[in-house]
């Protein structure tokens, strides 16, 4: 895994490189920057809603690694910041954050989508359709009580088309949306699940047809459901910039001989 640099480090990088008037600089290939021990962001994406937290998670190799502390950098504190260890969505954007241990001056980079919170404007579609649907995720139904612990919204492409909610009919539990639509057929709609608390989104992976009628009643409710091996959301990143982070430590380290 390639090292690289925080910015606290790049400013004692720099500061030694202006304290080359009191002697002379050499550069030491044969010293490194880490102890053997290795240091992982295990997460490649966080996903994550604009007001929300995150705890972004670290994994150090090997596990008895006894300080573990973590400098933080961000590349659009307008977008996200950082409080200690905890992720703090302000805004809708992309952004990449950088993680170096306090210690062996080990670094990983993720990437950090903040996802506007879903609101619908029911006046901009002249067609509408709904559904009534009883939704399983990893297992676990969903009811009234505990949808708070998610968002499921409908769209197509990237445009919002709808936001679901629990509903409560007879002692019976249905999940109940009402999706938008420019043209009356045809557009294909696909269902994202947003985790709350766990910067975390999924698709489920039934693709719909805009058609403007009801699907599922609640004597038969349409089943719509969310597996282990699921399809995360994830922003499209090129690959290019994935693979090449914005700091690079040297190869070799800077030390000052003074006089």
């Amino acid at each position: 895994m390639a090292r690289r640099l925080s910015f606290f480090n790049f400013i004692i990088l720099t500061l030694a490189l202006a304290l080359a008037g009191c002697g002379d600089i050499f550069t030491d290939e044969n010293v490194t920057l880490t102890d053997g021990t290795t240091m992982d962001l295990t997460r490649r994406v966080v996903t994550i809603m604009e007001g929300e937290r995150y705890v972004v998670p670290v994994t150090f190799t090997p596990a008895t690694q006894s300080n573990t502390a973590v400098w933080w950098d961000i590349e659009d504190n307008a977008i996200a910041t950082f409080q200690n260890d905890t992720l703090y969505a302000l805004s809708p954007g992309l952004t990449r954050v950088m993680a170096t241990s306090a210690v062996t001056m080990l670094s990983d980079t993720c990437w950090v989508e903040v996802l506007a919170r879903p609101e619908m404007d029911w006046g901009d579609f002249p067609y509408e359709m709904m559904l009534y649907a009883n939704v399983t995720l990893h297992g676990k139904p969903l009811t009234v009580t505990n949808q708070e612990d998610v968002i499921i919204a409908a769209y197509v492409g990237k445009d919002l088309r709808g936001i679901g909610q629990m509903r409560q009919s007879h002692g019976i539990d249905y999940f109940q949306m009402r999706i938008g639509a420019y043209r009356p057929s045809g557009d294909n709609i696909r269902l994202r699940c947003y985790y709350r608390g766990k910067a975390l989104a999924e698709w489920f992976p039934q693709t719909l047809t805009f058609d403007g009628e009801a699907h599922g009643t609640l004597s038969a409710l349409l089943p719509l459901t969310i597996d282990d091996g699921a399809e995360v959301y994830e922003p499209a990143v090129d690959p290019v910039e994935d693979e090449n982070p914005y700091i690079v430590v040297p190869d070799t380290i800077v030390n000052v001989v003074t006089e």
